[in-house]
């Protein structure tokens, strides 16, 4: 059998979850040991090498088995359904890998989203959204939809750091993964005025404005903004700002209402909404169930 077909897959079912066990279609069995014994299995993506048992097909139980899976179904929460791969690493040495797919795109995931926040420039934040676009299997901008509200859930506003140059003091700069975040829910275009332009790279030029500048950079305390949109925030005379819950949606610059497009704004509302009326649901079964 070729490498690339070495590796298949299986639906968890109910009864083989209940033995602790899994059962191997017969067109596989050619990648496993000929008489029962122990096989080497390492689990989703860890290194670790536990001992399980082999079970060809026999007139008995007539289908191929993987004995004492029982403790990983229980660590790993399989449940019916829950399609698992199977890779046989080393036929030769009875060296196998057994993963559920569903933890190791989590894991994928969560390393492609912590790269995204600690990313240094901008391209590996790119290749960060990128990855996450892939795995999720979703437009970059849905991903850096949900990924901002993800941080907002996340964090709150604390001080923003400062950076020490040798002339002067100034602020520590936007992280490129928070920047990519909103240049794709925003395609780069201004908030206030939707205005933008394509640099010589073929990127939009967008900066970034802090509403509070000794606050950090939780996405409510920032917006996209043109350079002309930007100097009026910095140096006009700002008033009657209106929020929506924790975002800025509108705001007078020199006695002119301007609004602000916010697409996160509703988001956050329906989900706030959605809580409340959870926990009111919940309490009414609860008195429900004391009665």
């Amino acid at each position: 059998m070729a490498p690339e077909q070495q590796r298949f897959t299986i639906r968890a079912s109910a009864s083989r979850l209940e033995k602790g066990l899994l059962a191997i279609p017969q067109r596989f069995r050619g990648l496993f040991p000929q008489l029962r014994g122990p096989i080497r299995v390492v689990f989703d993506d860890e290194e670790k090498v536990k001992s399980l048992t082999f079970q060809p097909y026999d007139a008995v139980g007539k289908e191929n088995r993987i004995f004492g899976l029982r403790q990983w179904f229980l660590k790993r929460g399989v449940c019916e359904g829950d399609v698992i791969s199977i890779s046989a690493e080393n036929p030769e040495r009875s060296l196998y890998r057994i993963a559920l797919d569903r933890f190791v795109l989590e894991r994928q995931q969560q390393r492609a989203r912590q790269g995204l926040r600690v990313a240094e420039t901008d391209s590996e934040a790119e290749q960060q959204l990128t990855t996450l676009s892939r795995l999720a299997r979703r437009r970059p901008r849905e991903v850096a939809r949900e990924e901002l509200l993800r941080i907002v859930g996340d964090s709150t506003p604390r001080p923003r750091p400062t950076v020490l140059p040798r002339v002067a003091e100034r602020h520590e700069v936007v992280p490129s993964g928070i920047r990519v975040l909103l240049r794709e829910l925003h395609d780069g275009k201004c908030q206030l005025c939707s205005f933008t332009f394509e640099k010589r790279s073929g990127d939009p030029y967008f900066e970034v404005h802090h509403l509070d500048p000794k606050i950090g950079h939780h996405p409510t305390n920032l917006l996209v903004v043109c350079p002309n949109c930007h100097a009026q925030l910095e140096h006009a005379t700002i008033s009657d700002l209106r929020l929506a819950g924790s975002w800025l949606v509108g705001v007078t610059i020199n006695g002119k209402r301007v609004s602000i497009r916010q697409p996160l704004a509703h988001e956050s509302y329906l989900k706030a909404v959605l809580g409340v009326t959870m926990i009111i649901a919940a309490m009414r079964v609860g008195r429900f169930l004391v009665r």
